[in-house]
């Protein structure tokens, strides 16, 4: 039966229960330590993403909630890479792998998540595991322009939006593709896809926007991130395109050892980041305009508002 209005969070729970049952499945294996970072769930804005959809289109409970795990473990697989390309220590307020066990164990972890992950997807429908294959390369492919990117000052808002596409916002568009597919109801096929991608890219949106607004208690990583990995980031490229503010800018980023901080103020004090905000708004209109033709009105509306909390997230 399909996930009503009301049991979204049952599902969740039966999600985490999922994903610690397949790390339980490996800890004899490898250990308990470091299965445990294959699962672990962070805020689960995919799995709560999905599971609305889901609702709004009439999926199968079950197969909805495989459609969560599958996106939660090709999630974890994707930041336990970025982690070590990033070099990072911390992430969801813990010591990432990579920092505890070296790089190599990090990145075995990550392919260990992903195989998870397609197990998952080979569960739901035969043509949910061939597309994940192929959202898997789009991310790759997304992280590799990101990687070309670094350091650069000339990227546009057009390359940013393309690599947030596929960076973020290809496993958005898998859960769309494959829970549009298994829909009992008449809607256009293309919308939940389209929709789902948007909600990927408007989570990267958010998520550059928090890298200058809050601080690492909150955000559970380290602060600055994108700065020091020379990552020119949405409110920053707005910043080089701003003949007022281009000059400033450019200073502080060129410095030997960036301060953060600064750059924080100048993005806020020059309109930078609210730029940001409003380019997020507009996709949040763009997804509001699919979600209302989707089969599930009451459940339509419960992801509607669940989009604006996206968009509007301090966490």
């Amino acid at each position: 039966m399909p996930i009503s209005l009301f049991k979204v969070e049952d599902s969740l729970t039966r999600v985490r229960a999922g994903l610690e049952s397949r790390a339980r499945r490996i800890e004899g294996r490898v250990g308990s330590e470091l299965a445990s970072h294959i699962g672990r769930p962070g805020k689960m804005l995919r799995s709560r993403f999905a599971l609305l959809l889901s609702g709004a289109l009439g999926v199968d409970q079950e197969k909805a909630e495989g459609v969560a795990r599958a996106m939660e473990l090709v999630h974890n697989a994707s930041l336990l890479h970025d982690d070590c390309v990033d070099e990072a220590d911390l992430r969801r307020g813990h010591a990432t792998p990579n920092k505890i066990f070296g790089t190599t164990v990090g990145l075995l972890l990550g392919d260990l998540a992903f195989s998870q992950g397609l197990e998952e997807a080979i569960d739901i429908s035969p043509n949910a595991p061939k597309l994940l294959v192929t959202t898997v390369r789009e991310m790759t492919v997304g992280e590799l322009q990101e990687e070309f990117l670094k350091g650069s000052t000339a990227v546009t808002v057009e390359a940013y939006m393309g690599v947030a596409a596929r960076k973020t916002g290809a496993l958005f568009e898998w859960g769309g593709a494959v829970l549009s597919e298994l829909s009992p109801f008449p809607h256009e096929q293309s919308d939940p896809p389209r929709l789902a991608c948007a909600a990927g890219i408007l989570l990267q949106i958010v998520d550059d926007i928090h890298d200058y607004t809050l601080t690492e208690r909150v955000s559970g990583k380290d602060e600055g991130q994108d700065l020091a990995n020379r990552k020119l980031t949405l409110p920053c490229i707005y910043a080089v395109q701003d003949p007022a503010a281009r000059a400033d800018f450019l200073a502080l980023w060129n410095e030997a050892k960036p301060d953060a901080a600064k750059i924080a103020k100048l993005l806020k004090d020059r309109g930078h980041i609210q730029k940001t905000r409003e380019k997020g708004r507009e996709i949040v209109d763009s997804m509001q305009a699919m979600i209302k033709k989707l089969p599930c009105r009451a459940e339509a509306a419960e992801l509607g508002f669940f989009v604006e909390v996206m968009a509007k997230r301090e966490f």
